[in-house]
């Protein structure tokens, strides 16, 4: 009998490969959202192929579903690996048999950005997170969401609630805050666009500032510490059993424990930097958080510079 959950899917679940790196059969599918679209996965896979694979003997695929969908991708046998951003979920899963967590791969952090001239006067204060998203609806400042039932969707609808506050709810806010499907990048881009506020994580504004695509967004909030509510860690989940077509446990685990090693760790911190010093996308899980701030800075010759 196939294991049933209470997790809720939006959309559907998507079970076919984005990417395939590699050339040769099959040997592991992974599944993730954001850290696949701004290239992580690609970069641990080839590398892992490389340390593990003769060159033409084996090809590793990346299945993209936002953090839910994984998940159930999980569940469906669609992927071998599911790296994943929301711990209630996680336990959930677990506690109803299917699935195991194996441990956190590493952090990605939630932002508030918005448009370098401000206009609700957000970098003025010096308050919470939440005092800036009241600041934002007061002023009635345009606010760009993702309505998607992704793990970003959750933390924002969180903090907006912490804040006394439920603009997805209310049709008074409509003219301010604006709802979409858009992937990350796609929010990204559109809020750029149209000079709006939104909450994404980090890799996915700096991936779009390397790329040229956004210049006049500036981070407003992001985390302190490894407790912070804007964290964003991504932990490696794999399924209890075993059907046709699933990797191997001997390949997937050995997968795990490359990225937790010092190599794979050491390629996360490292990844998306031009030079050493970078502004980088991800944190190691033994650093617990970015040191490199984005308060404040913006991107220039597709580089995000802080000022001094």
């Amino acid at each position: 009998m196939s294991a049933t959950t209470s997790i809720v899917s939006h959309g559907e679940v998507d079970a076919l490969a984005r990417e395939t790196y590699g050339q040769g059969p099959i040997v592991l599918r992974i599944g993730n959202g954001g850290a696949g679209a701004v290239g992580l996965i690609a970069a641990l896979a080839n590398d892992y192929l490389a340390v593990y694979h003769e060159p033409g003997q084996a090809s590793i695929t990346w299945v993209c579903n936002h953090s839910r969908n994984t998940q159930l991708a999980l569940l469906q046998h669609h992927i071998d690996i599911a790296l994943t951003y929301e711990r209630d979920q996680e336990q959930l899963a677990e506690s109803e048999g299917w699935s195991k967590t194996i441990g956190c791969i590493f952090h990605d952090h939630f932002v508030l950005a918005g448009p370098v001239n401000d206009p609700a006067g957000v970098m003025q204060q010096n308050g919470s997170l939440e005092q800036a998203l009241q600041t934002i609806a007061k002023t009635r400042s345009l606010f760009h969401s993702r309505a998607d039932s992704s793990a970003t969707m959750f933390k924002e609808r969180s903090r907006w609630v912490a804040a006394g506050l439920g603009p997805w709810k209310d049709s008074t806010d409509e003219a301010w805050y604006k709802q979409s499907l858009h992937s990350p990048a796609g929010a990204v881009i559109e809020a750029g666009k149209a000079g709006a506020y939104l909450i994404t994580d980090r890799s996915t504004l700096l991936h779009q500032t390397q790329l040229g695509v956004v210049s006049d967004m500036t981070v407003f909030y992001e985390p302190q510490s490894e407790t912070d509510v804007l964290m964003n860690s991504c932990f490696a989940l794999v399924g209890t059993t075993l059907a046709k077509g699933d990797a191997s446990p001997e390949e997937r685990d050995r997968f795990v424990q490359y990225m937790q090693s010092d190599r794979g760790q050491d390629l996360i911190r490292r990844f998306g930097q031009v030079e050493e010093g970078d502004v980088e996308c991800f944190a190691r899980v033994q650093d617990g958080f970015a040191r490199n701030k984005m308060r404040g800075g913006q991107g220039v010759d597709r580089r995000w510079r802080v000022s001094e």
